[in-house]
């Protein structure tokens, strides 16, 4: 032990080792009267059983103290029902205290614990440690912004598609004045409107997000719930860093093309609205310019603390402006499903058709790999447990999607 024990966990210890003795030497006058007349006599008996008691008691009051001084020394307490018996519990339930008739006869118990004048000498606590098996793990985030989005599988390092950057008419402008699109009515014999559509061939490479910790051996080996922590924490950790990039990676290098940096996604700014617009207002009027562009919104993408502001929100008389009850526990705005994240920067929100705007492709999955072979890892017993999952995320509409800013309320 790194610290000493207290004057009083070492008598009792003394005490404790004594009465071990004094049971030793009594079980073996026992044992030497049943050789000579054939049997014990009742005092001896007895005598076993106030040893028995005495042993029982000193064990116990050892017990709580000994879990007192770990607890002030800063380690975890040393309880549990699978722990090792103690030294008073190993010979209560022995053969030879079980052979006991009540008559003065029992076997001999080699107490083979004792190996010294006085507990010092024993390996070891009078009881092993009981190992919690619950681990008290960091808060994770409920919601992601991968739930909004398609996940498609690919078998290659890099993803090819066509991306819309245009759709405009050749016709003259319709009756609602109009030019987007081609379509018109034509009169008979008259030549038909082209349509004009501009494409443009993409291509994203898969990107690689990874990271890694040391461990010993005997943690591999040995803690199995503590192995299966660290795998969920690592496995967790691409997750968080997955969020980030599908909203602002900037597509260079190892970098996904992340939707907030897209240089054609649309955006929206509270302080464009209308006096009196709130956070609420701002929300609506980002939505109806992927309505206008004829993307249906599919979701909403915010910070817990712009989140908070919304469903606080009073008007003049003190009541909630924005109450409602999820269905099934999802939280909605104006009847899109919201992600409430700190992967999103607070005071930006996302806004727009994630079904049909982008999607991501799974490469390898996440995945857990274990190696010793880092540096000199093999000869320290050390292993480097990596989590490490390939991913590619494709644009197909930038302009399905808009980026607004909680930047100040409309003067």
């Amino acid at each position: 032990m790194v610290e000493k024990l207290d004057e009083s966990i070492k008598e009792l210890k003394n005490h404790i080792s004594d009465t071990y003795k004094e049971l030793e030497d009594t079980v073996t006058t026992q044992e030497k009267q049943i050789k000579e007349n054939g049997e014990a006599t009742e005092e001896i008996g007895s005598k076993i059983d106030e040893l028995d008691s005495r042993l029982k008691e000193q064990t116990k009051e050892y017990k709580e103290k000994l879990e007192k001084f770990e607890t002030k020394a800063g380690r975890m307490p040393m309880v549990g029902e699978n722990k090792e018996k103690s030294l008073g519990e190993q010979f209560v339930d022995s053969k030879a205290y079980k052979a006991y008739d009540g008559n003065g006869r029992s076997a001999r118990y080699e107490l083979k614990t004792v190996t010294g004048d006085s507990l010092d000498d024993t390996p070891g606590y009078l009881y092993s440690p009981e190992r919690v098996q619950e681990w008290f793990a960091q808060p994770e985030r409920e919601e992601r912004v991968r739930d909004l989005i398609p996940v498609l599988q690919t078998s290659t390092g890099s993803i090819e598609y066509v991306q819309e950057t245009g759709f405009g008419a050749a016709a003259e402008e319709d009756i609602t004045g109009d030019t987007e699109g081609a379509a018109a009515t034509v009169a008979e014999t008259n030549e038909k409107p082209e349509a004009d559509i501009e494409f443009d061939i993409k291509a994203e490479t898969v990107k690689t997000i990874a990271h890694w910790l040391p461990a010993t051996r005997q943690i591999i080996d040995d803690a199995t719930q503590l192995r299966n922590y660290i795998d969920q924490r690592l496995i967790y950790g691409l997750k968080l860093e997955e969020d980030e990039q599908i909203l602002y990676g900037d597509g260079t290098g190892s970098n996904l093309q992340g939707i907030m940096t897209h240089s054609d996604v649309q955006d929206y700014d509270w302080s464009d609205g209308e006096t009196g617009d709130t956070k609420i207002d701002a929300v609506r009027r980002a939505m109806t310019k992927a309505l206008v562009a004829e993307y249906p919104v599919a979701g909403t993408v915010m910070h817990p603390n712009d989140w908070e502001d919304i469903e606080l929100a009073k008007g003049n008389d003190g009541h909630y402006l924005w109450v409602t009850v999820g269905e099934g526990g999802q939280q909605r705005l104006w009847r899109a499903p919201v992600v409430v994240t700190t992967a999103i920067n607070e005071s930006d929100f996302l806004t727009g058709a994630f079904e049909m705007g982008t999607a991501l492709w799974d490469r390898q999955d996440a995945a857990i790999r274990v190696s010793d072979s880092h540096d000199d890892y093999f000869t320290k017993n050390m292993w480097a447990i990596l989590a490490e999952e390939r991913i590619a995320q494709t644009i197909y509409r930038p302009e399905a999607f808009v980026v607004g800013e909680f930047d100040q309320e409309p003067a």
